[in-house]
């Protein structure tokens, strides 16, 4: 008998989730602002639940709040200059291991695993592929998603238009 196999979950927490949507709806926005109400539609995030997604983000210097007639929140920088890295981390905190993969506590000079250094290099490149990824980035692959004229990954969860994946070519 096979056993069952299952994939690695490398998602992003619901928490990350929530701060990239918020993200992406601020850049379409920038520079102008958004109040509570818009961002959680444009996220589908609870009305209630979207100050505490934003507050990480005005807390981490991504996002300017401004109370009052006119106020709202808007992207603090260009979306040129905001990385994913930036958004994910002020989400969830600094993107490193503060485990050992294969012991669940720290790893100690005496007693560094195997697979640390390995693993160390994974992050590494994880974080650089996110620090290299700008919002605007995202936000030109989301526009070009909706309006079927970028590619959907194989690998996407995404219903496919046509067989290419291509939708409207």
């Amino acid at each position: 008998m096979v056993p069952e196999v299952h994939a690695i979950d490398l998602t992003l927490s619901q928490r990350a989730d929530y701060a990239v949507r918020a993200s992406i709806v601020l850049g379409r926005a920038w520079p102008d602002r958004r109040t509570i109400s818009a961002v959680a539609l444009g996220t589908g995030i609870s009305e209630s639940f979207t100050p505490h997604v934003l507050r990480s983000l005005v807390r981490y210097g991504l996002v300017d709040a401004r109370a009052g007639r006119g106020g709202g929140y808007s992207l603090h920088r260009d979306p040129d200059l905001v990385t994913l890295l930036e958004v994910v981390e002020a989400a969830e905190g600094p993107l490193r291991t503060d485990r050992c993969t294969l012991r669940g506590g720290p790893c100690h000079w005496d007693q560094v695993c195997p697979l640390h250094t390995t693993w160390s290099n994974a992050i590494a490149a994880l974080r650089e592929v996110l620090s290299g990824t700008s919002l605007r980035e995202l936000l030109v692959r989301d526009q070009g998603l909706e309006q079927g004229v970028v590619a959907i990954p194989a690998d996407s969860h995404r219903r496919r238009a046509d067989p290419e994946g291509v939708a409207g070519r």
